[in-house]
């Protein structure tokens, strides 16, 4: 055995420990692969930092989806890598037809990569309970359910002892009954989850009421409700709730909850103490609770903000004023695909952010005039990324910002 498969063995022996892959990423270097050690390393600092930090920014925005000369190892029939595998410098995630395939393959599976995630694209009631009776669970952090679940695979599933290590948990469409939330909320898995997503589109609401009723709530630190036909009462009920307290992020996109889901946030100052990272994508929230929800308590506690896709249009003359300070504390703004124009962007830099590393104001009709007071910005100079993508913006005022931000620029 050669040293790097030796490391390589102390990788998947530990998979939660960063220094056998910070040792592997120096034996690469020693191999004269440095672009592959220099991924391992970014990726292991981008997964210690917080979403709105530089790192995890950077990554995001810049960093390969998969390393220079890494080969992919080869899974049994069944089984395939998923389109964005690697976790911390490897290959982690996995997807597997249904949980037989994943039964069947979990002795060898292990012992090929440091495997963290498995995404199930179905699961037949006649294999839920060899699934659950598996040991190989016991490795995973992260488990997807993609086509949804019924009450009584809920009940066996999420009850397997060996879920112990779950973090996060995302069930995809089809869970629609209150039966069925209710399994979920009051499983053995669910308790000590840090991360819940749920799709419900057929009927929504059971979810929100099984969420909203538990009284000794899991740790969660996020929490994703995208796309659940979320209205403004479902809202109020959960960020109302225990469920809520902890929370580091949460997302309410692809819900047209208005702005009277917004005004929601009004009195949420202690509800949401912790609150860093909201997604808003396609919410709604028109100018006026966009404006309303700038001046909450909640709003100015936040890192990272995204309200792409609102169709908001150019901010109102004087709507940025007295209320810009709300969002002084942002390391992340998002507001792509909103109209903002040329008018849009000079509202919007006449004030001060001193902590900016990312934003993205791509597909706002932005034209020559807009890249002018971009490039002149005075607080952008640590800026991570700024994506300016799907705008207008003619060739010169393009040299302009590329002189000023370089290859942080997206054009």
């Amino acid at each position: 055995m050669s040293d790097l498969d030796a490391l390589y063995r102390a990788i998947l022996d530990r998979p939660d420990d960063d220094t056998p892959r910070l040792v592997y990423a120096d034996a690469l270097d020693d191999l004269g692969s440095a672009d592959r050690a220099a991924f391992v390393r970014a990726q292991v600092e981008a997964a210690r930092s917080a979403p709105w930090e530089p790192a995890a920014i950077r990554t995001r925005a810049f960093g390969d989806e998969s390393p220079p000369d890494g080969d992919m190892p080869d899974l049994p029939d069944g089984l395939a890598w998923d389109g964005h595998p690697f976790r911390r410098g490897f290959p982690a995630i996995v997807q597997s037809r249904d949980g037989a395939a994943f039964v069947a393959a979990a002795d060898s599976l292990f012992d090929l990569a440091p495997i963290e995630s498995l995404e199930l694209e179905s699961t037949p009631a006649g294999d839920v309970a060899a699934l659950a009776a598996c040991p190989g669970l016991a490795r995973l952090k992260r488990l997807v359910i993609r086509a949804g679940l019924g009450q009584a695979t809920a009940r066996v599933l999420l009850n397997s002892p060996h879920l112990g290590s779950l973090e996060e948990l995302v069930i995809g469409a089809g869970l629609t009954s209150a039966q069925t939330a209710a399994a979920v909320v009051g499983s053995r898995a669910f308790r000590g989850l840090r991360a819940f997503s749920y799709r419900d589109e057929e009927r929504g609401g059971a979810m929100v009421t099984a969420l909203a009723g538990l009284a000794t709530p899991p740790p969660l630190r996020s929490l994703d409700l995208q796309g659940n036909r979320l209205t403004a009462d479902g809202l109020r009920r959960v960020i109302d709730s225990p469920v809520a307290d902890g929370l580091e992020h949460l997302d309410i996109g692809d819900n047209h909850i208005g702005a009277d889901g917004f005004r929601v946030f009004l009195r949420a100052a202690v509800i949401l103490p912790h609150l860093r990272s909201l997604d808003a994508v396609r919410t709604g929230p028109g100018e006026n609770g966009f404006m309303l929800f700038l001046s909450t308590a909640v709003a100015a506690g936040l890192k990272s903000l995204i309200l792409a896709g609102n169709a908001l249009g150019p901010p109102a003359r004087g709507g940025w004023e007295g209320w810009a300070w709300h969002l002084r504390g942002l390391s992340s703004l998002d507001l792509r695909d909103n109209r903002f124009g040329d008018e849009g962007v000079r509202l919007l830099f006449r004030h001060r952010y001193e902590h900016l590393l990312h934003v993205d104001l791509s597909s706002n009709g932005i034209g020559a005039a807009g890249a002018a007071v971009i490039a002149a910005a005075p607080d952008l100079d640590d800026i991570v990324a700024l994506d300016l993508g799907g705008n207008p913006i003619p060739e010169q005022a393009r040299d302009r910002l590329r002189d000023r931000f370089g290859d942080r620029v997206i054009l």
